[in-house]
């Protein structure tokens, strides 16, 4: 099941970044980059970083906020950490899973409604 699945609104389309040039986002290189649409507007951009320790987690969020400003930190009961960042049109949640060692990084537009759903 897509993530973009998990959205009520079914005009949203998710696609896997596929090309053969690896992107980088702020001099980090993702595993994997998936983007989800509403209808050719692009609204959710999501990296996986695999296998990566706190330290590389807190590096990605050093560097995110010198970009963006830092609004939260939240700390879940599972043990999840997720720090939220913003600009004036794209909030940034940087999440890390300690026990998978697995860091995500969403981001997405100001008006995009649907970041619970992708969580779950």
């Amino acid at each position: 099941m897509s993530i973009a699945d998990s959205i009520r609104n079914n005009s949203y389309c998710s696609y896997l970044w596929v090309g053969s040039e690896i992107e980088r986002f702020l001099n980090f290189i993702p595993q994997r980059t998936e983007l989800i649409f509403y209808w050719d507007i692009l609204e959710v951009v999501i990296l996986e970083f695999d296998k990566k320790s706190e330290h590389y987690y807190n590096r990605l969020n050093k560097a995110l906020s010198e970009k963006a400003t830092r609004v939260k930190l939240e700390i879940l009961p599972d043990g999840m950490i997720i720090h939220k960042f913003i600009t004036s049109k794209v909030s940034y949640w940087n999440i890390y899973f300690p026990a998978s060692k697995e860091v995500r990084l969403i981001y997405f537009s100001n008006s995009f409604t649907y970041i619970k759903a992708l969580l779950e």
